[in-house]
């Protein structure tokens, strides 16, 4: 009887170390947007750095996401659950590189219309803009 409790307790921790690791695999897409979406900010920042930063992390979460994709390592669930709509519309294409790049033009030019053509007119002159874009920025994607 033990050994049949032993067994059934490593089964369940099993499948749930497996779900668990497709539920973090899952969320490597919305770290990809996220990080691509901040990089966009960090470049109307004039923070150049930073935006180089933000742009490999959303390549490196880019890649082991595809990657993930297609070895069938995240569930359609997960991926409905924790994966942006931007990133899943994006998912063809003849390579990973293409796809990441796709989403990262999406991604930018999301954040870019965020910023500039929604919220500019409420700013006003450039400076003014650079600080509110810095304030965003920082709320963002550094808390």
């Amino acid at each position: 009887m033990k050994l049949k409790l032993l067994l059934v307790a490593a089964t369940l921790a099993a499948c749930t170390t497996v779900s668990n690791a497709a539920d973090e695999k899952a969320l490597l897409g919305r770290i990809m947007w996220s990080a691509f979406e901040c990089s966009a900010f960090a470049e109307l920042s004039e923070y150049k750095s930073e935006q180089e930063r933000l742009y490999l992390v959303g390549q490196n979460a880019g890649r082991a996401f595809l990657e993930a994709m297609k070895a069938g390592q995240i569930s359609e669930q997960a991926a409905k659950d924790d994966v942006p709509i931007n990133v899943l519309q994006r998912l063809e294409g003849p390579s990973n590189e293409f796809v990441i790049n796709k989403i990262y033009a999406a991604a930018t030019g999301n954040a870019h219309d965020d910023i500039v053509k929604k919220k500019r007119s409420n700013w006003g002159p450039t400076q003014k803009a650079r600080r509110a874009v810095r304030l965003h920025l920082s709320q963002l994607c550094f808390d």
